[in-house]
């Protein structure tokens, strides 16, 4: 670790009134909660403390715990009128709104005094108790396509439905704190001085020195390049801190030692801009056949506290055999954004917003060795040498080791991505290809994607409390035989014409077959949609030949086309791969079948529910 040459003060930020420390939920239970209120006191328990007054606990503020705070992201609710729109296209083969209502599986369709419009259960509700029980291998050895594997423990057995726990209040979930919008606040990256662990664990202000870590080559300071930090228009730097100065430094354009990239929260990132691919970490994005291919142990190792910004079609690579080690905290999460957004925040202009807009640079690429359905043959023979180009064409892909780790993203937002790489091509917030079950993606967000939030191309990686807000397209994209699982993940699509919450594609005569585990999820429509609007428009779009498992999941609010539309005529005149799951080990369309399951879940649309018999002939 290279440190600054910083003060230190013992006490940084006790007696501010900015922290203050309680144990997590059981959902998380090694969270530290930041309290950013300065009249609640120390009696303010869970909920004082924002607006406490003197009295605090379950006193302070308002009475109800729950109530949304100013500025927090809304999305829209149904009401519980939503219809099933029956089209004039191919007929499916049965109703899926009948298989969506079989008895047995407590599915329904009225939200209503369930979840308000940020997605958080309404104080007091018993409407949304229902037991989910986590399977020990993933998928069910019934589905022989694909490989049986240990669910990780990450994985857990809930009663409610939805991304949140009723019995947890808002200040306690698991979103608090670190989660740019979705309380309210409109940035979260600032100085972290006292961080324990980290470069700045002993400082009181930041320090520009003209020192980088090794491997990383200083291209300035922050004040030079955008302007001093008192100009900071959400208000997280001051006092002292704005004072301060941070040298940025500049990633290499690939780092393919055996090692470590270490990065320290002591200074600024940049990605060089508008450079293709942008950053590489190891050498495995190459294709097997390419002088230079090595699945070489490259670590890029991110401190909590870290910013980093890129812009135009740079993106952030790690390649096959290599890792990215980003392990925030919820006290000091990791950001990756574009030098735009960082640029409006400190241009002393309140005209401009300082959540910039999506497409400021190209995201977050992981490229693993797990399989793909897109490998050679149909089916493929073997894995071993697969190599698949990534959308976006920042690198290759894919193998034959399921348990593969690509590293680690804990408390990380990445925001203001998916620039256009080539007409029609742009990179996710997280772009995921051939990602192995032994990674760890959890307490993500990603903000303001211009394609995608989430896409998982084959792999079999389980992600657990994810926010997807603002993207373009679809919010979770899941393709190519991708069998793993997202449990915990809140979903506002904004106004920005987006497309569906979640859209699953199998890909038909390949295997592995796509087949999610899907469990907790909130999806709420945009807040105000404007119209006419493009694109798919539905809660989830589910097509060519793929299963899945739904479990204790609300999708709701303004989809146009539907809650739930599942699709596909694989190049002939009817309607049958998907649907034709529910036939599968031992199921039928009147009792339900264990590869196509909505279990607890809530559709409850603002004018559609269920859309059938929508496809189109082949063309001739």
């Amino acid at each position: 670790m290279q440190l600054k040459k910083t003060a230190v003060i013992a006490a940084a930020l006790i007696g501010t009134g900015l922290l203050a420390a309680c144990d997590g939920t059981d959902l998380n239970p090694n969270t530290t909660i930041i309290n950013i209120g300065t009249t609640g006191g120390t009696t303010g328990g869970t909920t004082g403390g924002t607006t406490g007054g003197t009295t605090g606990g379950t006193t302070g503020g308002s009475t109800d715990p729950n109530t949304p705070p100013a500025g927090a992201l809304r999305g829209s609710v149904g009401t519980g009128v939503g219809t099933t729109l029956v089209g004039t296209g191919l007929m499916d083969p049965f109703s899926i709104a009948t298989y969506f209502g079989l008895s047995g599986f407590n599915n329904s369709t009225s939200v209503v005094g369930r979840i308000d419009s940020t997605g958080y259960p309404i104080f007091g509700t018993t409407g949304l108790a229902a037991s989910f029980t986590a399977p020990s291998v993933w998928p069910p050895v019934t589905a022989t396509d694909a490989t049986s594997l240990p669910v990780p423990s990450s994985i857990v057995s809930t009663n409610y439905i939805g991304a949140f726990d009723p019995a947890v209040t808002r200040a306690n979930a698991w979103t608090n704190g670190w989660t740019v919008r979705v309380n309210g606040n409109d940035d979260v990256w600032r100085f972290f001085g006292g961080t324990a662990g980290t470069a700045l664990s002993g400082a009181s202000v930041p320090q520009a020195n003209g020192t980088c870590p090794a491997g990383t080559t200083l291209v300035g300071d922050f004040v030079a390049l955008f302007g001093p930090l008192s100009r900071d228009e959400t208000g997280l730097f001051s006092g002292t801190a704005a004072t301060g100065n941070y040298d940025v430094c500049r990633l290499p354009a690939r780092f393919g030692t055996a090692g470590t990239l270490a990065l320290t929260n002591d200074n600024v990132y940049e990605i060089e801009a508008d450079s293709f691919p942008g950053a590489v970490i190891g050498n495995g994005d190459l294709g097997r056949t390419v002088a230079g291919y090595a699945e070489t142990p490259s670590v890029l190792s991110i401190e909590p506290g870290t910013l980093i910004y890129a812009s135009g079609r740079s993106a952030l690579v790690i390649g096959r055999g290599a890792q990215i080690i980003a392990n925030g905290t919820a006290a000091a999460p990791i950001v990756m954004t574009s030098r735009a957004q960082v640029a409006s925040r400190f241009d002393g202009d309140t005209a401009t917003s300082t959540d910039a807009a999506a497409g400021g640079w190209a995201g977050l690429a992981l490229l693993g060795r797990a399989p793909d359905s897109q490998c050679a043959g149909t089916p493929p023979t073997s894995f071993d040498t697969c190599d698949v180009l990534i959308e976006g064409n920042v690198g290759r892909y894919g193998g034959n080791s399921p348990n593969d780790s690509s590293g680690s993203l804990r408390y990380v937002i990445v925001r203001s991505t998916g620039s256009i790489i080539a007409e029609g091509n742009e990179l996710q917030g997280i772009t995921a290809g051939g990602v192995g079950r032994g990674t760890t993606i959890e307490y993500v967000q990603v903000h303001r994607s211009n394609d995608d939030g989430i896409e998982f191309f084959g792999g079999n990686a389980f992600i657990t409390h994810m926010v997807f807000t603002g993207a373009q397209d679809d919010s979770i994209d899941l393709d190519n035989g991708f069998t793993g699982g997202v449990q915990f993940a809140l979903v506002i699509q904004e106004n920005d014409l987006p497309n569906s919450g979640f859209e699953m594609d199998g890909r038909f005569a390949r295997t592995p077959i796509t087949f999610p585990l899907m469990a907790n999820i909130t999806v709420l429509g945009p807040s105000n949609r404007p119209l006419p609007a493009a694109g798919d428009r539905l809660g989830m779009l589910a097509r060519e030949g793929m299963r899945f498992s739904i479990n204790n999941t609300i999708i709701t609010g303004d989809f146009p086309f539907g809650c739930i539309d599942i699709d596909d005529n694989d190049g002939n005149a009817t309607v049958e791969n998907t649907f034709n799951r529910v036939n599968e080990a031992g199921g039928s369309s009147t009792t339900g079948g264990p590869h196509l399951v909505f279990r607890n879940v809530i559709a409850d649309c603002t004018a559609v529910n269920f859309r059938e018999n929508d496809e189109v002939p082949p063309a001739p």
